[in-house]
């Protein structure tokens, strides 16, 4: 940092330039940090994302534009300071507990306006106060915005690096905050030292170590009545052990990953796809070992299994808390664990299968979602042997689907049939999906002959139970049902069965969250984009006929704000879709941004010349690295891109807002309108993209009416250079 300030002004010293960089540093740790706490809270569900950071944003906005109202004082300042630094522990123990608030038990899956009444609240406990002090330390620098938000950027950069390689790895949320919050405090008090306020720092860290030792048996009370036994962060999740009496449950994220004893799902996980081939020998299991499949599979007496966990926490937990009978059925000589997520593992996999079975939850987030689309299973069949079969299975109903279940399924058949010629669906509570090349057979007499042949001891795959089960109308009456529904086929980057699963979720509610679901479903893509493109080319028609010059200068920062999120959120969707595991990553992509902001801005600040000609290459940067990114998803980029595209859409952004504010300045001295503008559009961006336009549209399709928004606002600049 000493290095970075050297090129600054000679006049700016280190206690001037400290608070606006300690502002970047805590904006960024707590974002991130409240990112991951509301990802475990509402389930890993990636709306949370959008919501977060729309409503962070937003309040950031207004923080901004109100805080000249406000008087200016380094006591008051350093106050502000204190006052986040205090507010964020509150906030995320509000969070943690607000499910007796909302009356929601633990696990359960909660609706998506207490998500956006979450969000809003503990979004403007903390970021508004981080808007207003962005004004406040422009003032303190007397007016020089730039160095304010280049410092802020290098803030943010150097938070996210630190909370990437060092907090996460070794510390929970909760720890992490009040450790940033801790240091944050300190060298506030030592950059001012005001005698008055000398045990503020003190009170500040006797709290912050109660927060961390108050992390744990808060989990405790949370998970009341049950019990929890371990809590643990890892990269990929938050996982969380409950025991109940002989039972053992764990949870990643709060959404239930698997039980044990469970013997009706170990049984029906497996049974379906191996009768049709009970002479398997390679089989490949991705997900779901632990809780009893793999015991399954081994009264197979040639099955060879290679099974695959991305977490190896998972395995270790396992080792704690289940039984030795099952402790030595994963040390079993036929079965191989590897750590790994099961795209990947299949992608790079030399070898082929017999029967390939899928044993993950239904496709509640983007993370699990792209495990059922048309690319994975495509995937699936190259790695299967001509007669190889492939198995899922979702949550269905016993008797009755209704409307949404109905488009859920069928989403999911008629993206497999993409891939597979011959399907068959077993009814029940849970429905498996069994896929072939070659056809296959679910009759009852059929699998109950291979059991009895087999001398399979089986409790609920059983020709006792099968008989109801497999009636030919309950076959027939799913099979109607699912193959009449709406032909959608699910893609990575159009996750259509990721919203059809939250459309179903919604009916779970009799609030407003079913209305907002089936309304945009119905929507035609028109509504979604077409007409806001419409009018936001009639909005930019008008300011250019009324004349304002600064309109010239305010647009491009509200477009900026606008694309960044929306591509901040792509990127964060993508890398989700193609890598699966964005619980730690999301702090270095975030990173990865900040930076490229910070040298953007550094770039911006040491321009000689600021003319309306900066603003128009700069917009046609934009323009160029939207296009790349819509070429490069369509080749499977790898983990990298995404970081260095990050990194410079960053760098532009950081750029134009140092010469559109300059430009703007010229004209109107109002320091928090630019900053403000540009977290609107944000917020806007955020807010609408990541909850329903990628899952309706498609990031293919999202990203051409980003890069024609450009395209209009470049032409806006065009005309308004010509005219002044």
């Amino acid at each position: 940092m000493q290095k970075l300030l050297h090129s600054y002004p000679r006049n700016l010293e280190l206690r001037d330039s400290l608070p606006p960089f300690l502002l970047g540093f805590l904006a960024l740790s707590f974002q991130i940090f409240l990112l991951r706490e509301f990802s475990v809270h509402f389930y890993g569900n990636e709306i949370t994302f959008g919501f977060i950071l729309a409503s962070w944003l937003l309040w950031g906005g207004v923080g901004s534009i109100v805080a000249p109202k406000f008087k200016f004082s380094q006591t008051r300042l350093i106050q502000v300071y204190y006052s986040v630094i205090l507010l964020f522990p509150v906030c995320l123990v509000g969070l943690r507990f607000s499910r007796f608030i909302l009356n929601i038990l633990p696990g359960e899956i909660t609706g998506i306006i207490p998500m956006l009444i979450s969000s809003f609240i503990l979004s403007f406990c903390i970021s508004f106060p981080l808007g207003i002090l962005f004004v406040f330390n422009t003032h303190f620098l007397k007016g020089n915005l730039y160095q304010v938000y280049l410092l802020e950027s290098l803030g943010s950069s150097s938070a996210g690096l630190l909370v990437y390689f060092f907090l996460i790895p070794f510390f929970s949320n909760w720890q992490g905050a009040a450790l940033v919050g801790a240091i944050v405090a300190f060298l506030s008090y030592f950059n001012y030292q005001e005698r008055k306020q000398r045990f503020f720092p003190l009170v500040i860290l006797v709290l912050l170590l109660a927060f961390c030792f108050f992390d744990n048996p808060s989990q405790k009370i949370y998970w009341k009545p049950f019990r929890l036994v371990q809590s643990k962060d890892t990269p990929y999740g938050k996982l969380q052990v409950l025991q109940t009496e002989e039972q053992i449950s764990l949870y990643n994220n709060s959404l239930h990953d698997f039980s044990y004893p469970n013997l009706a799902s170990a049984e029906e996980s497996v049974h379906f796809a191996l009768l049709q081939n009970p002479e398997a020998e390679n089989v490949l299991l991705i997900g779901g070992g632990v809780a009893g499949s793999l015991r399954q599979i081994l009264k197979y007496p040639k099955a060879q299994v290679d099974y695959v966990e991305l977490d190896p926490e998972i395995i270790r937990i396992s080792f704690r808390f289940l039984p030795d009978t099952e402790k030595k059925i994963l040390r079993n000589k036929r079965i191989q664990i590897f750590y790994q997520d099961g795209r990947a593992f299949l992608r790079k996999s030399q070898k082929t299968y017999d029967m390939i079975i899928l044993n993950l939850p239904d496709p509640a987030t983007a993370q699990i979602n792209r495990f059922y689309t048309k690319e994975f299973f495509l995937m699936v069949k190259e790695k299967l042997t001509d007669d190889g079969i492939f198995s899922f299975r979702v949550s269905s109903a016993e008797n009755y689907i209704s409307p949404e279940l109905q488009n859920f399924l069928s989403s999911l058949y008629f993206t497999s049939k993409e891939a597979f010629p011959f399907i068959e669906i077993v009814p029940g509570d849970t429905n498996i999906f069994l896929a072939s090349s070659h056809p296959l057979s679910i009759e009852f007499e059929t699998l109950s002959q291979k059991i009895t042949s087999l001398n399979l001891q089986n409790t609920y795959i059983s020709p006792q139970l099968l008989f109801a089960r497999l009636s030919p109308l309950r076959v027939d009456m799913v099979r109607e049902k699912v193959t009449s529904g709406k032909k959608a086929i699910n893609l990575d980057f159009s996750p259509i069965s990721y919203f059809y699963n939250s459309v179903l979720w919604s009916t779970q509610f009799k609030g407003i969250e079913r209305k907002i679901f089936t309304f945009f479903s119905s929507l035609h893509s028109f509504w979604l984009l077409d007409l806001p493109l419409m009018i936001l080319v009639c909005v930019l028609l008008l300011l250019w006929l009324r004349g304002k010059k600064s309109s010239f200068f305010l647009v491009p920062l509200a477009v900026m704000g606008f694309t960044t999120i929306v591509s901040e959120i792509i990127v964060i969707i993508s890398f989700q879709t193609l890598y699966g595991y964005l619980y730690r990553s999301i702090a270095l992509l975030l990173t990865s941004f900040m930076i490229g902001l910070f040298l953007g801005s550094l770039r911006g600040k040491k321009r000689k010349r600021f003319d309306f000609s900066r603003l128009l290459l700069i917009q046609a940067g934009f323009l160029l690295l939207l296009l790349l990114l819509q070429i490069t998803l369509k080749l499977s980029p790898p983990e990298l891109f995404f970081f260095f595209f990050l990194l410079a859409l960053g760098f532009l952004g950081g750029d134009l807002f140092v010469v559109s504010n300059h430009l703007f300045l010229k004209e109107k001295t109002n320091y928090g309108l630019g900053y403000g503008l540009d977290l609107l559009g944000s917020f806007f961006g955020a807010l609408a993209v990541s909850s329903l336009l990628i899952p309706l549209v498609g990031l293919p399709h999202l990203l051409n009416y980003l890069f024609l928004l450009n395209s209009f606002c470049l032409l806006f600049l065009v005309v308004g250079w010509r005219k002044y």
